[in-house]
């Protein structure tokens, strides 16, 4: 057994009956002898957890020396010294802005009542081209709804530039179709201009005819939005939703329309104002080149409130009820 590969051939030697009581070693205390030549019996030293550095103080306790203390208070007063002095420097800039804003806007208002007396006074009543020109100007965005207002020293008066351009340079019984008055002009220009989205009417060519006629080519661009077709093209939106109307209502929904146009001025030299206009806009050709074929075109200006040659037919029952512009500034 004890040849057996699975045991060292000395492992007899190595049992606990040869080596038996064996105990650790401890480092011996040395002692030592003093000047006198008296021995000193041995100490151990304390452990090293126990030993602190009695001499040093805590960083808790550290004392604060008097010249130590005025700095940091003086440190800190400057702080809030210059906290106070930048919040009050940042008080100042908004009151000043403040001022600012209220003086532009006394600007603003003087700038625009000179602007409307300018207008006013303006030598519109030299010819027919100024006019024209004039008007292309005033309506280049279609109608606009704002007034201006006009503070003198007895009463605030409102007035509209469109419509006092129209009074100064047209005739009472300036027509332009089957509309008759400057102010029954305005009322078509603002349907227009609510109908449609985002006008803009450009002066391309502006010719003589004869003496006392123009004739104005126009480009005008308009956007095709939910009040187009619910003021414009009604029989559209009010159908079922799988019908062809409906399919053409969202083709035309948000497109942009450049509608080629003209306008015709026939000018009175005795009083110097216009006399008639006729005012047309192509959209057979636009929406032809919008929807792609002509039975299309048809369907979409069958029953529509607005003809072919962009004359807005008279408010029914579904237009909006707004007031009307004629009484408001008479």
């Amino acid at each position: 057994m004890d040849s057996s590969p699975l045991f060292a051939p000395n492992c007899t030697l190595l049992s606990d009956k040869v080596i038996t009581g064996v105990v650790q070693r401890v480092a011996p205390l040395h002692g030592r002898f003093d000047h006198e030549c008296s021995f000193i019996a041995p100490t151990r030293l304390p452990p090293l957890e126990s030993l602190t550095d009695e001499t040093q103080p805590s960083p808790t306790q550290t004392p604060v020396s008097g010249r130590k203390l005025k700095i940091l208070t003086s440190r800190r007063e400057r702080c809030r010294i210059n906290q106070a002095r930048y919040r009050k420097r940042q008080r100042q800039h908004a009151e000043d802005l403040d001022d600012s804003i209220r003086q532009l806007k006394e600007e603003i208002q003087d700038l625009e009542i000179q602007k409307h007396n300018v207008l006013r006074s303006a030598p519109t009543d030299k010819n027919v081209w100024v006019v024209a020109t004039e008007y292309f100007r005033h309506f280049r965005h279609g109608y606009n709804a704002c007034d201006v207002l006009l503070f003198t020293s007895t009463a605030r008066t409102k007035q509209h530039l469109q419509l006092d351009f129209l009074k100064a340079t047209m005739a009472p019984e300036v027509t332009d179709g089957d509309l008759i008055g400057a102010e029954v002009l305005l009322e078509s220009w603002r349907r227009f201009s609510l109908y449609h989205g985002d006008v803009n009417v450009e002066l391309t060519r502006l010719e003589q005819v004869s003496r006392d006629s123009l004739f104005a080519t126009t480009q005008t661009s308009i956007t095709i939005t939910q009040n187009t077709l619910r003021f414009l093209y009604p029989h559209l939106v009010n159908v079922n939703d799988d019908s062809h109307e409906a399919a053409l209502a969202l083709k035309l929904l948000d497109q942009r329309l450049v509608v080629h146009g003209s306008v015709w001025f026939d000018w009175d030299s005795t009083t110097g104002r216009v006399v008639r206009l006729e005012s047309k806009l192509d959209l057979l050709t636009a929406m032809l080149r919008l929807l792609g074929d002509l039975e299309s075109v048809v369907r979409v200006f069958d029953e529509a409130l607005i003809t072919l040659d962009g004359r807005l037919v008279a408010e029914g029952d579904s237009a909006p009820h707004s007031p009307k512009i004629a009484p408001f500034f008479r």
